[in-house]
């Protein structure tokens, strides 16, 4: 996922019975083109959104416009296109309605620093999986409703379902990677010297997605991207070759119930499954399509149906997302909001499904959107051991990233105060 910030004022305290997993108000991206996404042009933008927002339309009337510093690493030929792709896609939509058939939901009170504020949540199992026939807004960054605070030190197990055996390769490599992209140039070199980064993604299947960039800290974890007819020509012949070097695990589709990424119906991400990832089994981890933690069509309501489309794939293991927002919650709930979606709302959907009743699981994204680095690192302290301890947690990957101003300090000459805890703890 990447980078649209939800807008304060449109945030309510009284959240859709939805939500639960984490839908919430945001910004649809619609009828998005992948070749919008070809360079990560467009995700530079995403990454800044309120600079972006500021900067494209005055940049596509008057192209002398000053590029802001955030913005000044995408590529000047990319630039229009970008900007276009930008206002094109984003629009500010309310959240999707809560299924006609969803029971009344109760009431949680959650602490905030200075306040109490009562959230409606409803469990994940009595949301009914079905894909409403009107047009469905995509799940960004987002607020969730947590219903308890699990102990940090330790983990939690009493929700770790059982069931078939695998028939695949379970993931044994080290928990902790690292994203990044054309813009971490040199960044990864702040990592070499911890034990604590196993593997690092790109959201592609180059290990070097451009000039200068390199990844030189343990495996390397490809991600199928594929073209407007769900073809990736170069895939199986690289990912072949990478497996022979050392990679582990492989990630299929990146958010495909996300519009602004993968953007593929359950029908086509299940296609683009049996076709480049599920050859793979039993030589690689192969995990399931990266879902949102939204609510509607989306996250695990999208996954539930992918499933219907591909009743005999094999999964090593399931991939999930998890956004919150630090004007919706603080610190404290953005950890337990986590904690809840891990030991909740993915066990329950675990245990339904034989195919993932022996599957761990792979946090491929996480972060608290808005946060200071501060918070971040804050967010990171609580986080991070409980990620750890966790049995049924295999892989995670907080979105700080190898970029300037996420775990690279602004000046770009070392970590920032979150980049270090990651690099530490």
């Amino acid at each position: 996922m990447h980078f649209l910030v939800t807008p304060s004022i449109l945030l309510t305290l009284s959240v859709l019975a939805s939500e639960v997993s984490g839908a919430a108000v945001h910004h649809v991206h619609r009828g998005t083109s992948l070749t919008c996404y070809e360079d990560n042009s467009l995700r530079a933008l995403e990454r800044f959104p309120r600079d972006a927002a500021a900067f494209c339309p005055k940049y596509l009337k008057a192209p002398s416009e000053q590029v802001p510093k955030n913005l000044a690493g995408v590529p000047a030929s990319r630039l229009s296109s970008a900007c276009t792709c930008f206002e094109k896609t984003a629009a500010p939509v309310n959240p999707v309605p809560s299924p006609a058939t969803t029971p009344t939901s109760r009431s949680v009170v959650l602490p905030t620093p200075t306040s109490f504020f009562t959230v409606k949540t409803t469990p994940l199992s009595s949301l009914a999986f079905t894909k409403p026939s009107v047009s469905v807004p995509t799940i960004l960054p987002s607020k969730s409703a947590t219903l308890t605070k699990p102990t940090l030190t330790s983990s939690s197990t009493s929700n770790v379902p059982t069931g078939l055996p695998t028939k695949g390769k379970a993931y044994t490599g080290g928990k902790r990677g690292l994203v990044y992209d054309y813009k971490s140039q040199g960044f990864s070199r702040f990592f070499k010297d911890s034990s604590k980064i196993a593997f690092g993604s790109d959201w592609g299947v180059n290990r070097s997605p451009a000039p200068g960039v390199t990844f030189d800290i343990g495996t390397f974890v490809p991600t199928i991207r594929v073209d407007s007819n769900l073809k990736n020509d170069g895939w199986m012949a690289a990912v072949k070759s990478l497996i022979s070097s050392g990679t582990a695990m492989i990630f299929a589709s990146n958010e495909p119930d996300n519009a602004s990424q993968s953007n593929l119906s359950p029908s086509q991400a299940a296609t683009v499954y049996k076709n480049y990832i599920q050859p793979f089994a039993g030589q690689a981890t192969i995990a399931s399509p990266a879902v949102t933690n939204g609510g509607g069509a989306t996250g695990l309501n999208f996954l539930e149906n992918f499933l219907a489309q591909c009743p005999d794939c094999h999964f090593d293991i399931l991939n999930v997302h998890h956004y919150v927002n630090r004007a919706d919650v603080s610190v404290d709930q953005a950890v337990s909001a986590v904690q809840s979606f891990l030991t909740k709302d993915v066990a329950a959907f675990q245990a339904k499904h034989p195919q993932f009743q022996n599957t761990k699981i792979c946090l491929g994204e996480f972060w608290l959107w808005g946060a200071s680095d501060e918070e971040g690192a804050q967010y990171l302290n609580k986080l991070l051991p409980w990620l750890d301890a966790n049995q049924n947690v295999a892989a995670y990957q907080a979105f700080g990233g190898l970029w300037q101003g996420n775990f690279i300090n602004s000046a770009g000459n070392g970590l920032s105060r979150s980049g270090q805890v990651y690099h530490d703890l």
